[in-house]
Formats: structure tokens, sequence, C-alpha cells
């Protein structure tokens, strides 16, 4: 019975833990927005935007998930509990791939998404660039020349509850 009650109060705490990271994380990614928002379409000699010493290429838009979030140029696991990050490839080169935590203010919802649906990435430039959800799929954690192949656009993709896969869309320019 005591080592129920062990195990009950350390999920109990994990859950508590993930809830107030997602919640920080979606709070630190409104911060950045708003500074990145404000500094948008001022810069016409780089393609990113610097923003308390960090770079951001751009932002990521999906209105069906209410999601609108700053992408930092370049991904590292630190950057990632506060936004999504630029993976590989890049806009102008139609092969920009996001990653992102699962957190519910970030792509925890990217599953939902349909074939059709589409999503905006607005560059440091403040161009729109549109995109239509093509494929949803789940790749094996470890599958990343998967996640790099295709010839797709644009590609977004999270954990998967778990953690050993990633909810992947790929998605091609409109």
């Amino acid at each position: 019975m005591l080592i129920g009650c062990i195990l009950l109060s350390i999920a109990g705490g994990w859950y508590l833990y993930n809830v107030v990271e997602d919640k920080n994380a979606g709070q630190k990614a409104t911060e950045i927005l708003t500074k990145f928002n404000s500094e948008q379409g001022h810069n016409d000699s780089a393609p990113i935007i610097n923003i308390d010493g960090d770079a951001f290429c751009g932002k990521v838009i999906i209105e069906k998930l209410r999601v609108e979030l700053p992408v930092y140029d370049e991904w590292n696991y630190a950057r990632l509990k506060s936004a999504p990050c630029r993976y590989a490839g890049g806009i102008e080169t139609n092969d920009m791939i996001i990653a992102a935590h699962n957190y519910k203010s970030h792509f925890g919802s990217l599953n939902t998404l349909q074939i059709g649906d589409e999503i905006a990435f607005m560059d440091a430039y403040g161009r729109s660039h549109l995109f239509a959800v093509c494929e949803l799929l789940k790749l094996d954690g470890t599958a990343v020349s998967d996640m790099q192949s295709g010839g797709w656009d644009l590609t977004l993709f999270t954990c998967a509850k778990g953690g050993e896969q990633r909810v992947t869309v790929r998605c091609k320019r409109k």
C-alpha cells in the first residue's frame, strides 16, 4: 500500500511538472513572439531577427490549432523548451523542417491536422509563405533520414506520446 501511494505521488508530481513546463513554454513563446512581431519587416538585410541574443528565422501560424509561434533559426534542446526550432533546410530552398515539443502551447495538437489544412510561415522580412498539409504520419524517433527525405516544402514534427515516435506533418507550398 505504501509503495502504491509513493508511486501515485511520483506520477502526480511528474504530471504537475509537465503542466508547469508547458505553461512556462507558452509564456516564453508569447514573450518572444511579441518582440518578434515588433521587429518583423524592419530588417531588410538579414533573414533573421535577433531577440535577446537569440536568432529567429520567422514564425509558424496554424490557425486551425490556434498556434502562432516564433521559430528559432537553429535547433538545440534548450531552445526547444521555449519555442519551435528550424531543424533543417530553409524556407527559400523549399525544404524547411521545424521541430517543437508536444506541449499543448506548441505542437501538442499537430496530430489533429488533416489533409488540406493550411499552415503559414512568416519570415523575418514579413513575407507570408502558405502551405497545405499533404501527409500525416508517425516516424520512428531515430528515422532522421526519413524525416529529411521526400522533397517536402515544409515539414513539422513533434514527439508522440511516449517519445519513441515523431508525429510528422508534410506540406507543399500553395
